[in-house]
């Protein structure tokens, strides 16, 4: 469905950055040339100002295009664009991990190769991008509101309520998100009418790319429902999951809505067989199928969402090892 006023959405939407802004008189976000973190840099300059955003873009083994992209926004907005290439680092740590790899005796797998896909690395070293930008966001978002600092996330309702398509300690470390309610569809949306707001192409050039992590080295090949698809395949189910388009909703959102109101993935019927389901509902076999490998992916990062486990001191006190 369409948002019926995409102005009152952003009127809110404002609003609410001022709420989880936190008293803050200067905000930060990370931009990834994406549409989501586009959106989010464009609502805060309007909230804040643009001299009260910080945005940064940080390049490890990045695709160019969206650094391209990152500085024509700027063009439009005038915020405060900070442009770190962490790739010196990054290559400093691998060769320092590699050394110390070989001297305990653990086999290494190099960037991109087919060892480092075999045995799960492209996991590994995609997360390490995505980690190597906290600590430089926890950073600039201190020390350029005196100490005080908010990191704005720019995740949508599919990626993190149901798949939780963020790496926990990566670009999920922030301290709040006023996209989640919204369905990547949506937020194209608002990124179509800010381009005729601010007669300014480069929103609509963002709305339509192909969403990506880029944390892979090798450009859109490595992309969200690629990868998302891949993982469903895996599991045994022949479905290709998708974000849609500008104009119409892939069957992600599909299933994040029809759990809000049937609850066939969360919810009550979270334990109802195909069958019962199609007795009910009568959804066809691609539709129960991305039901099911939602299931499994909500339960397999449900961890994502809650605090970190530990045995609690009434436990041990139970068990009687402590007093």
């Amino acid at each position: 469905m369409f948002i019926k006023s995409i102005e009152e959405v952003v009127v809110f939407l404002e609003d609410v950055a001022k709420d989880f802004g936190g008293g803050c008189e200067r905000v930060y976000v990370s931009l990834s040339g994406g549409v989501d973190s586009a959106v989010v840099c464009t609502i805060l300059c309007r909230a804040f100002g643009p001299d009260n955003v910080v945005a940064m873009y940080r390049n490890i083994r990045s695709n160019p295009v969206h650094e391209q992209d990152v500085k024509q926004l700027q063009k439009v907005l005038g915020f405060k664009l900070l442009q770190i290439d962490a790739n010196p680092l990054y290559d400093m740590f691998l060769d320092e991990c590699k050394k110390e790899f070989a001297n305990v005796g653990i086999e290494w797998a190099e960037e991109g190769t087919e060892a480092s896909k075999r045995n799960g690395w492209d996991s590994a070293y995609a997360s390490l991008k995505s980690r190597f930008t906290t600590p430089f966001a926890g950073f600039i978002a201190k020390a350029v509101d005196e100490g005080r600092g908010r990191i704005f996330g720019t995740g949508n309702l599919e990626e993190d309520v149901l798949l939780r398509y963020f790496d926990k300690f990566g670009d999920g470390a922030v301290d709040n998100n006023i996209l989640v309610g919204l369905t990547k569809m949506e937020v194209r949306q608002i990124a179509l009418w800010f381009a005729k707001k601010y007669e300014a192409k480069i929103f609509e050039q963002i709305a339509q790319k192909t969403p990506s992590a880029d944390l892979q080295a090798n450009g859109d090949a490595h992309n969200d429902e690629n990868e998302l698809t891949a993982w469903a395949k895996s599991m045994g189910f022949n479905i290709t999951l998708s974000y849609g388009d500008c104009d119409n909703e892939g069957n992600i959102a599909w299933a994040v809505k029809e759990d809000m109101d049937t609850g066939v993935i969360t919810g009550d019927r979270r334990y109802w067989r195909n069958q019962d389901l199609f007795r009910k509902f009568r959804y066809s076999q691609e539709e129960l199928n991305v039901i099911m490998f939602m299931r499994k992916i909500e339960k397999s990062t449900r961890h994502k969402a809650l605090g970190i486990p530990g045995i609690e001191r009434k436990i041990l006190r139970k068990q009687g090892f402590v007093d």
